[in-house]
């Protein structure tokens, strides 16, 4: 923002002042007022400190007691997998007639790359826990995927907090019954796939001829019951993000184990990356993220 822009500290709470936002005008329940106190109000901002350990957010100061130590675990969720720099769309463009998402697209590349598996649903849009939900009957593996697409690789926090929030708040439906996956499975699954905008992102959207049971191995109710009865059954949560270079967060999640001062995104994709690690973990999931080299 603008060189006027500061942060006010108050008797128990820290707010932010901006010229800039106080003259753009929000409308809520037929009221108008300032979008600078709307964010203030409703405490829609973060704030990071040299320390990495702290972070102001959601009127709260809070406080990683874990340090630098728990860097490692974060990196580990780390999977670079080939080619996903690649990627042109998340769901790239749609024509009446298709039966497959584009080939460029991030949907194609994960339906791909888990093409061994034996059941794919696509579950974007609607009532959706996951854009894909992938079963392996043979590793007793229970994958929720959600995708996100960056046209670069990027180091905006923005971008990463919007996928590590779908797949957190999508953890409580991976312990679902078999009854409510058979139900799924022949109700919103077993239909093709609508997209939800039109041609330019106008529009009603087009129907398509791709069926949202991408893969079907067998007999799901019998397959699932066994699954979610063994005890080796172990559960997914992987955020499958273009955008991330493994290399790049682990260059400077380093600089901080040492010390070093880093820019306050880094401190931010620390915080947001710890904190779908301890989600997924309190829920009994793995937490997994597809990314770059």
């Amino acid at each position: 923002l603008e060189s006027t822009s500061h942060i006010n500290k108050n008797k128990r709470t820290l707010s932010i002042s901006s010229k800039l936002l106080r003259k753009i005008k929000v409308e809520e329940n037929n009221k108008m007022e300032s979008l600078l106190n709307y964010i203030n109000k409703k405490w829609l901002f973060c704030l990071t400190f040299d320390d990495p350990r702290f972070m102001y957010c959601m009127d709260s100061c809070f406080e990683d007691v874990s340090g630098t130590s728990e860097i490692e675990s974060i990196l580990a969720m780390l999977y670079p997998k080939a080619n996903i720099d690649k990627i042109q769309s998340e769901k790239g463009t749609f024509k009446s007639d298709q039966t497959h998402f584009s080939s460029d697209s991030m949907f194609h590349f994960i339906e791909n790359l888990h093409s061994n598996d034996a059941y794919i649903f696509c579950d974007d849009l609607g009532d959706e826990w996951a854009d894909h939900l992938v079963i392996d009957n043979k590793e007793y593996s229970i994958s929720f995927i959600h995708s996100k697409y960056s046209k670069d690789i990027t180091n905006s926090a923005s971008q990463l907090q919007d996928v590590v929030g779908q797949g957190i708040k999508n953890l409580g439906n991976m312990h679902f019954s078999s009854e409510q996956l058979v139900l799924k499975s022949s109700s919103s699954l077993a239909t093709f796939y609508k997209s939800g905008k039109g041609v330019n992102g106008k529009g009603k959207g087009i129907q398509t001829q791709i069926p949202r049971i991408r893969k079907n191995s067998g007999n799901i109710e019998e397959d699932i019951n066994l699954i979610l009865k063994n005890p080796k059954l172990h559960r997914k949560c992987i955020l499958a993000c273009n955008f991330i270079s493994k290399s790049y967060i682990e260059a400077e999640f380093n600089k901080i184990k040492q010390g070093q001062k880093v820019r306050g995104n880094i401190t931010q994709w620390l915080w947001i990356l710890s904190s779908f690690s301890h989600a997924a973990k309190d829920a009994g999931v793995f937490p997994m993220i597809y990314c770059a080299a």
